[in-house]
């Protein structure tokens, strides 16, 4: 076998294995990213204040960044802190609901629903 042929030989198996490892019968690496996933997608407070603030964690499959909160209708209702990360932590400010979007990689997002409900003790 002159050398010619024996490089055309390994550029064909390489070829050949290229080909298999993207074809449906072979493995493809996927990149996508998944769901974003809560570990609660709702939460329920009966009073305010920072001493009954609760955390929600945050995952989503086939990403390792920071997750981004945001609101449009929580202003006065309720807070969501940090900024971004994994783990966050909702304070109930004052009565009312609303919803925090948490965004993950791939333009994947999640729902957070938030209601706080506050009893008046006497008053008139």
């Amino acid at each position: 076998m002159t050398k010619r042929a024996r490089v055309g030989a390994v550029v064909f198996c390489a070829l050949s294995l290229l080909a298999a490892c993207s074809s449906s019968r072979g493995y493809v690496p996927s990149s996508t990213s998944g769901v974003v996933t809560l570990s609660s997608s709702s939460l329920a407070f009966t009073a305010t204040g920072a001493s009954d603030a609760q955390s929600v964690t945050v995952t989503q499959v086939n990403y390792s960044g920071a997750f981004t909160p945001s609101t449009t209708n929580c202003t006065g209702i309720a807070t969501i802190s940090p900024a971004s990360g994994t783990s966050f932590s909702v304070t109930p400010v004052a009565a009312g609901s609303c919803t925090f979007t948490i965004a993950g990689g791939g333009g994947q997002r999640a729902t957070l629903t938030v209601g706080v409900t506050t009893t008046t003790v006497g008053g008139s």
